[in-house]
This record gives C-alpha cells, structure tokens and sequence, in this order.
C-alpha cells in the first residue's frame, strides 16, 4: 500500500541519504537508510497514524519491532516529555 514505482535498493538510498546529508551540511556518520525507516514510525507515533498503516508504508514486518518505534514517538508527544526542556524567558 503506497508505493509508486519500484523500490529503491538499499545502496540507492545510502546515496540519496549521504546526498541529503552533505547539502544539508550534517555528519553523514550520524544517518542512515535506517534512520529513515525508524524515524518514519517514531513520527507516524506521535502523529497518533494507526501502527498498520504506518507498518504498510514502512515496509516493518514485525508488529513488535514497529510498536516500540511508534511508542517512542507517543511518548515524546506527551506534555510529560517536554518537562526537562530549558524555560524561556
């Protein structure tokens, strides 16, 4: 559900990731492919997506693995997470 085209191999987006990264002026050490698919969930997470629409469009197999990505994403939602942030005057 979701895709257009044919899928991108993993190299291809290793390259569009260190691509994106260079322009951006970031450590290209601190990204990967995976930081993308993570980072989808943890977003779809906080955005309150259902976990089976997101696993669909991430590609995620494993409910568990997708769960504990998307819980994260709820949890830095909650006005809880936001406690230890610096007050601005």
């Amino acid at each position: 559900g979701g895709a257009i085209g044919q899928a991108l191999s993993p190299e291809a987006v290793r390259q569009v990731v260190k691509r994106r990264c260079a322009l951006a002026g970031l450590q290209i050490e601190d990204f990967s492919a995976h930081s993308l698919r993570s980072g989808f969930l943890t977003e779809a997470g906080r955005r309150g997506v259902p976990l089976k629409v997101a696993m669909d469009m991430s590609g995620h197999s494993s409910v568990t693995t997708a769960m504990g990505y998307m819980r994260a994403g709820e949890l830095a939602s909650e006005p809880a997470a936001r406690l230890l942030e610096d007050e601005q005057p």
